[in-house]
């Protein structure tokens, strides 16, 4: 098994969080329990092995070479090829795929599209240009490349800075914010924060502070044992009873904490996407 992290160079720091490979064999396909990440995404499928991302309610079979991952909201499975993953990914920012692509992010939570229908043919450009790289830091300078010119080539205009400035104090309060005071510190109304955070993230700020909060809690419960007092940890990130934290822990993740607990050890190492 190979799992790397790559940090980015400094004009992409606002952009993209950090590149990744992973590449594992296998002799059979792997089904594997994601719970909700906080993770826009692109990948690209090396050697083209399929393989299946399950929602509640749809499900997509991925087998083209590259894809765009929008901020999930729900958890999903993941079913592996048989063969095998070979993928690398870049993990970006909150507004990362708006500020390279410019596309409207609206609808785009819980989706992934081909890469092509966005780029067009110079996806297979730089597929080829890609592979064709003598190792692997070769390929992700040259990944790098295309990042910033696209990056150099978009412009953001519609209250990007309000939006940036409500991340920043979602991040810092670990999701554990309300809207009204999200707009009172950005000095916008909620009608217009609301749109732009449906512009650049495709999700209300709620939903997304919701989302920062869920995966705070998952870090800690990653970090610590069976016997955590879960009715302290609710009280410590604003959940007003037990009940509640265990409902809303659920609803991003498919388990109880408690649950989450006893079956947090994972088969191999990889990003969500």
């Amino acid at each position: 098994m190979i799992y790397r992290i790559f940090h980015p160079v400094p004009i992409l720091a606002d952009v993209v969080e950090h590149y990744w490979y992973s590449k594992i064999d296998l002799s059979e396909s792997v089904v594997q329990h994601y719970a909700t990440p906080l993770l826009q995404g692109l990948a690209f499928n090396f050697n083209l092995k399929t393989e299946e991302h399950e929602f509640a309610n749809h499900k997509y079979t991925l087998d083209k070479s590259a894809y765009i991952f929008g901020q999930p909201t729900c958890p999903r499975v993941i079913t592996t090829n048989e063969k095998g993953v070979d993928i690398l990914g870049v993990k970006f920012k909150p507004l990362g795929i708006a500020k390279i692509t410019g596309i409207n992010m609206e609808n785009m939570a819980d989706k992934i599209i081909a890469v092509d229908a966005i780029w067009g043919n110079e996806l297979e450009l730089l597929s080829d240009e890609m592979q064709s790289a003598p190792n692997l830091e070769s390929t992700i300078s040259v990944l790098e490349s295309f990042l910033i010119n696209k990056y150099l080539h978009t412009k953001l205009h519609y209250r990007v800075d309000s939006v940036q400035n409500a991340l920043a104090l979602i991040a810092y309060a670990q999701g554990n914010i309300d809207v009204k005071t999200l707009q009172e510190k950005t000095n916008i109304t909620r009608k217009t924060l609301e749109r732009a955070f449906r512009n650049y993230l495709g999700i209300h700020p709620k939903l997304y502070s919701r989302i920062i909060r869920f995966n705070a809690i998952k870090n800690v419960l990653d970090r610590t044992s069976m016997d955590c007092n879960l009715t302290a940890l609710a009280m410590d990130f604003g959940f007003y009873d037990c009940s509640h934290f265990i409902s809303e822990f659920k609803n991003f993740s498919g388990l109880t904490p408690h649950t989450y607990l006893k079956n947090s050890s994972t088969e191999f190492t990889r990003e969500f996407v």
